[in-house]
């Protein structure tokens, strides 16, 4: 008992230090999994009667920090993926494509480049990309009259959508979950599908409140030598890249790293005829270096996430924790509802019911618990997630896209929260409907 209070404690202190941003995340995981190995009784070094290593270096550190290796190499294809649809201009176009369909009508545009925007971030991910795309979307929802405000909420909103469905993303979640990638996939549908609609609705409720607050020409971009043109009908077809790794997976039942391996191909393809053979291997080069530095800040969370599973999972840890969480854990269809509904923001600030966060080490002990089945509890997590995209300040994307639009981040994440709590909701009972 005592040992299962200071744990807790110590998980508490940890998570105040991630919320004032004393302490990065990634360095509070490996803190708190070294921090809970010892304070849960777990030996630095040992065997048990059959041989196997039981101590926390090998067991732990070790065995951890392989945990998620699959979601890692996903990522890091996915990364490739993102920095060959950037370098070759496929984001840069799809997005202007689609504001130029709009005209000068704000609202049009402003809806346009939300559904372009999410359409990319079903494929790509990163910070890079997210500032590669906010740099394109922002100014130009400006120079047609949406407000600041509106203008965040585009990208935030487009990240949410596109995450949702990210097949790297819903890859590496049902792996910290230890669940099914298809069932997984079920549940973040609804997430995207029901945070489309609030974004759609969110859109023209602040269209009609605010209306064109002021309008201005973008600069004029200076005419340069571009190999990257994509006109005509390979330039057509480059831009169906993004959903290429969609209708490999979901269609034909493709693993994950072969379709985004096919799409990087189909990319090079159909932009390459202008560019060349040289130029397109030395994009292609640049673009796995970039696409490995773009992934590395989640890569190293899956790699503290890992760690931080084993180190739960440990014997002793386990069983100081199990009375505690007996008393927390919803027990019916009923308390499933309420517990994450009603406590759905504790997602933010990294908290206990963030997968990237502290909640990576509570889902565990819940699913350890078998008092609901891993598909209810997986769901349970995912559905918040939404939440978590959408209006977690100490998201980077969410800090960069504030930073660039000149809104506060927690004012952001407070005007939002009204309009992603319905999509937990759907969250929620769509898992009650599939899996209890």
């Amino acid at each position: 008992m005592v040992q299962g209070i200071l744990i807790l404690v110590f998980m508490l202190f940890i998570m105040g230090l991630m919320v004032t941003r004393k302490m990065p995340t990634v360095i509070a995981l490996f803190v708190l999994t070294v921090g809970i190995c010892l304070i849960g009784g777990v030996p630095a070094v040992g065997v048990d009667a059959d041989g196997n290593a039981i101590g926390f270096l090998q067991g732990v550190i070790q065995a951890g920090s392989l945990k998620l290796g699959d979601a890692i190499m996903v990522s890091v294809f996915a990364g490739w993926l993102g920095m060959v649809m950037e370098k070759t201009r496929i984001s840069e176009t799809m997005i202007k494509k689609g504001a130029e369909l709009g005209g000068d009508k704000t609202l049009i545009v402003t809806l346009l480049l939300f559904i372009v925007s999410a359409l990319l971030f079903t494929t790509v991910n990163g910070l890079g990309t997210v500032i590669m795309i906010g740099t394109i979307v922002i100014p130009i929802l400006v120079s047609v009259g949406a407000d600041k405000f509106t203008a965040t909420a585009v990208m935030l909103f487009a990240y949410c959508v596109g995450n949702n469905v990210n097949l790297s993303n819903v890859n590496a979640m049902s792996a910290v979950m230890g669940g099914g990638f298809d069932d997984a996939y079920r549940i973040q549908v609804v997430g995207a599908v029901a945070a489309f609609i609030s974004g759609m609705v969110f859109f023209i409720g602040r269209y009609r409140k605010t209306g064109r607050k002021y309008a201005f020409s973008a600069l004029a971009e200076a005419p340069e030598e571009d190999v990257y043109q994509l006109k005509g009908v390979m330039g057509g077809l480059a831009l169906v890249t993004p959903i290429v790794p969609l209708i490999l997976v979901l269609g034909f039942k493709f693993p994950l790293i072969p379709a985004f391996l096919v799409s990087i191909l189909c990319a090079c393809l159909f932009t390459s005829l202008k560019a060349g053979w040289k130029r397109t291997m030395n994009m292609l080069t640049k673009a796995l270096f970039d696409g490995f530095s773009s992934t590395a800040p989640s890569v190293t969370l899956m790699i503290g996430i890992g760690m931080l599973l084993n180190a739960i999972n440990m014997p002793s840890v386990k069983a100081a924790l199990e009375p505690f969480m007996r008393v927390v854990t919803p027990s019916n269809t009923i308390a499933f509802i309420v517990f994450f509904i009603v406590l759905a923001p504790l997602c933010l600030y990294r908290g206990p019911l963030n997968l990237w966060g502290m909640g990576a080490g509570v889902a565990a002990l819940m699913v350890g618990l078998n008092v609901l089945p891993l598909n209810v509890v997986m769901g349970g997590f995912l559905s918040v997630s939404s939440m978590q995209l959408l209006c977690c300040p100490t998201n980077t994307h969410n800090v960069w896209v504030c930073s660039f639009t000149g809104e506060e981040v927690t004012s952001v994440t407070k005007r939002l929260l009204p309009y992603i709590w319905p999509v937990v909701i759907a969250g929620v009972i769509a898992t009650v409907v599939l899996y209890m």
